[in-house]
């Protein structure tokens, strides 16, 4: 690619070119880019990239074989590669990624560093936070956040790294410090042509981290021997195994918290113990990838364990929302390994009856939809439930969220052919009402599913507001 030094700004967005810039037109899944040079044109685009054939009477047109690629590439140019100037550390994973990225974020910020963080709740420059649009934004986007952070005197960043951002070139030319594995389950499938598309992806940015980085694997995932084999960067273990390099040895939680202890000849003292504010199974795992990411970087025991105990959980992670006569918890869970975490984290808990509202997961595709319904009669036998309510949630699912037909009928037709007994509504709300009038003391309500269900906490607490 020839080096265009006079290039003020990169974009891929027509309506943020300013004078001198590179418009790089992508076609997208929604819309394409292409339509817009003209307009690029008009606000001052200097150079235009594109995959097309095109000539133009007053900008110079590149042909390029992945506009995606250059985006990255013109990115890095002209912020001067920001991140070599930060300690990165990426994590990514089917699950887990906005909890550990948060959970490092947390130890490094207490410990007293200025710290950066890009994810699905938000993005932190420093002492300046923004509002997230995707878990991994576009690279333009990226490159100019880390330029703010390096501006910002930031000494490290925390950042989730999809599947969406390592197919879509969004993160490459990054330099990470630290790339962290949490696990892989099936999910995103439909971007990627099958499972093994999905893992070669997540290996990707792992193929990426060179020799002086770390890659911090989850050694009790069933992946994780593919994931770290052939790379050239140092590899760092953590889980339950006695392989591992940081493993935890001892485990517990209740719907007050977890409590863990850690062995590792990276630690001093090497065994210590770990309190969390966090339910489950699930979140030892992202709390002791976030103590790993400590432990190398050389923070003590003392400021891990103080920095981790402070943490409290956030929005729809295994977040009791009430917690009174009844208990609620809500999760956002939306693919088999969301469901397993929170269903084995009910097996650890002490109620009498059970109630679960569950949101089947729209524009996904029917593979999706069968699988969560597989792994909901696969555990649900297990759990004293007292009822089971499934909604499509209708009217609040905004419009690349709609449950189809199709995805409808898998989902309820797998569920009844288990012999598993629910009762189905189109809205949300009936749902709620229903387990409301049923629920008695020392019972537990589960609500669980993605997007329209994140206004499920409200209604089901404005419903017992207005009981009482």
């Amino acid at each position: 690619m020839k080096e265009y030094n006079n290039i003020s700004g990169v974009t891929c967005d027509s309506r943020k070119v300013g004078a001198g810039d590179a418009f790089v037109a992508i076609e997208g899944f929604e819309d394409d880019g292409n339509k817009y040079i003209d307009d690029a044109v008009k606000q001052g685009a200097e150079v235009v990239y594109t995959e097309r054939e095109i000539d133009h009477r007053e900008v110079q047109v590149v042909k390029v074989d992945n506009a995606r690629k250059i985006l990255a590439q013109l990115a890095n140019q002209v912020y001067n590669s920001p991140s070599e100037s930060l300690e990165l550390v990426g994590v990514t994973g089917t699950n887990g990624k906005t909890t550990t990225t948060h959970l490092i974020e947390k130890l490094f910020s207490g410990y007293g560093f200025t710290t950066g963080l890009i994810g699905t709740v938000k993005i932190k420059l420093g002492d300046k936070v923004e509002e997230a649009d995707l878990t991994t934004p576009g690279a333009d986007q990226i490159c100019n956040y880390m330029d703010k952070m390096v501006d910002n005197n930031v000494d490290i960043a925390a950042m989730e790294v999809s599947s969406h951002g390592i197919k879509l070139h969004r993160v490459e030319g990054l330099d990470f410090d630290i790339v962290v594995y949490t696990n892989l389950t099936k999910d995103h499938l439909d971007l990627h042509e099958d499972f093994e598309d999905y893992l070669a992806t997540k290996k990707e940015l792992f193929k990426q981290a060179g020799e002086e980085s770390t890659a911090l694997i989850n050694l009790d995932d069933e992946y994780a021997d593919r994931i770290m084999s052939g790379l050239s960067a140092e590899v760092i273990t953590y889980g339950f195994s006695d392989r591992a390099d940081i493993q935890v040895t001892e485990a517990s939680y209740d719907a007050g918290g977890s409590r863990f202890r850690i062995e590792s000849s990276l630690a001093s003292p090497q065994q210590f113990e770990i309190e969390l504010n966090l339910l489950g199974r699930h979140n030892i795992y992202n709390a002791l990838a976030a103590a790993a990411v400590g432990l190398i970087y050389g923070l003590s025991v003392e400021e891990i364990k103080a920095q981790l105990k402070e943490f409290n959980p956030f929005f729809r992670r295994l977040e009791v929302i009430y917690d009174d006569k009844f208990t609620i918890i809500d999760d956002c869970a939306h693919n088999p390994g969301n469901y397993r975490a929170v269903f084995e984290t009910i097996k650890e808990l002490d109620y009498d009856r059970l109630y679960i509202i569950n949101a089947i997961r729209g524009n996904r595709g029917i593979t999706v939809s069968r699988e969560n319904a597989e792994i909901i009669s696969k555990y649900i036998p297990d759990l004293n439930l007292s009822k089971l309510y499934i909604t499509s949630c209708e009217k609040l699912a905004n419009k690349y969220d709609v449950v189809s037909d199709e995805e409808r009928e898998v989902f309820l037709s797998t569920l009844c052919d288990s012999g598993l007994e629910f009762e189905y509504f189109d809205y949300l709300h009936p749902c709620l009402n229903q387990t409301l009038k049923q629920v008695k003391s020392n019972d537990l309500i589960i609500l669980l599913g993605a997007h329209a269900m994140d206004q499920a906490a409200d209604l089901i607490l404005n419903l017992i507001n207005n009981n009482n």
